[in-house]
Parts: structure tokens; sequence; C-alpha cells
């Protein structure tokens, strides 16, 4: 018997769940990255899911970070950097336990 492949919308779902782990988890490395999704080779999205992981990345997602103090998120330069309490909050949401 033959396993069938995960609904469609399931690689969004998780690739929307992760992104403000993958965020961090690209802090780290870096002092400063671009404001896009962070999608893994693995991850197939549509054009819709996309520009609604753009939307959710921009609209939600990034300006939580910031109102706790992990990120500075500057819209018009459209990056990210490290906020006051990156170090501070850097552990949990490693770890999948944030916001």
């Amino acid at each position: 018997m033959s396993e069938q492949a995960a609904p469609r919308g399931e690689d969004f779902r998780t690739v929307l769940r992760k992104q403000q782990q993958r965020v961090v988890e690209a802090l780290a490395a870096q002092e400063t990255i671009d404001a896009t999704p962070i999608i893994q080779e693995d991850e197939a999205l549509s054009y819709e899911e996309y520009v609604t992981l753009v939307y959710e990345l921009h609209h939600v997602q990034l300006p939580g970070l910031q109102a706790a103090g992990v990120i500075e998120f500057d819209r018009h330069g459209e990056t990210v950097s490290r906020g006051g309490s990156f170090d501070e909050w850097r552990p949990r949401l490693k770890h999948g336990h944030g916001r």
C-alpha cells in the first residue's frame, strides 16, 4: 500500500509557523538580514502562499518580535536586525517556545 502525500496546505502552515524561529536563527549568524521569508529547499509554495507568507511576516510576525524587543524591523529598508532583547529571547525561540 502506498503512502499518500501530505495535503498541500501542510507545507505552507509549517513554513509560516517556523518563520520567527528561522529569523532568530538567521540573526544569530548575521547581524542584519533581508525581511523576506526564509524557505528551505524542500519546501514548495504556490505564488498565493508566498504572498500570504510575506504579508504575515511583515504585518504579524516581525512586528510581534519587534514589540518584544527581539528584533528591529526597518520596513523602508526591508531589513531585520537584532533588538535589545535578542539574547534573552533567542533560546526560547530557538526551541519553539516564543510568541
